[in-house]
């Protein structure tokens, strides 16, 4: 699926807006959740039109894993916060034509997609072996079959590695749908980004604990 970049607004646009709409507004941002060491953080942002403002008037959340792409090994919680901001623009009506995704998230979206066609292609299956020559008119050699290849249960894999990281089946499932934009979780994953979850949840799962520091 191709995307065109230019029909979808950045967040920094979106803040544009906002405050030439409304010049003593605020947007806050806090972290709802955030481990260090799996590299997991959820954000969360806070739209107010008016200074006094006692409640907001649009929220967004956002998750992001340290090891999901380049840039979020180094600044993970950074464009967490950024996705947090743009969606809760974005619900208070800000550019919402193509969706409340910003082009931000569209465009890792994209490259994520590009980057594993190459592995899909090589998934598909490979030709049967052609037939053997007769040895003999009364007899055919039949080639032995094939062994059946292993298909281990990647989604129960995953699982089981996303709860060596405190993380349960329901917070699986919300990353999934938000990093890869389906809405049925490990159920709508190819197996090759199956396997890009499970690696993942690994590398965060094999990472070593830090030495206490000493008092």
């Amino acid at each position: 699926m191709r995307f065109d970049l230019d029909s979808y607004i950045t967040v920094h646009e979106r803040i544009e807006k906002f405050y030439a709409k409304w010049p003593t507004g605020r947007i806050l941002t806090s972290i709802v959740e955030h481990n260090a060491e799996t590299g997991f953080v959820l954000v969360r942002a806070e739209v107010y039109r008016e200074q006094d403002d006692a409640m907001p008037a649009a929220t967004g959340h956002a998750y992001e894993l340290r090891s999901a792409g380049h840039v979020q090994q180094g600044s993970y919680v950074e464009v967490g916060e950024t996705s947090a901001v743009g969606r809760a623009l974005a619900l208070l009506g800000f550019e919402v034509r193509r969706g409340v995704a910003s082009r931000e998230e569209v465009e890792r979206g994209a490259k994520k997609q590009q980057a594993s066609a190459p592995a899909r292609q090589a998934e598909k299956p490979a030709p049967p072996p052609e037939k053997p020559a007769l040895s003999s008119p009364e007899r055919t050699v039949k080639p032995p079959a094939p062994a059946a290849e292993a298909t281990p249960d990647l989604d129960a894999q995953i699982l089981r590695a996303a709860e060596e990281l405190g993380y349960d089946a329901a917070k699986v499932r919300k990353w999934v749908n938000q990093k890869y934009e389906v809405t049925g979780g490990l159920g709508s994953l190819t197996p090759h980004d199956k396997r890009e979850v499970l690696k993942i949840f690994q590398e965060q799962a094999g990472r070593p604990q830090p030495k206490a520091a000493r008092k």
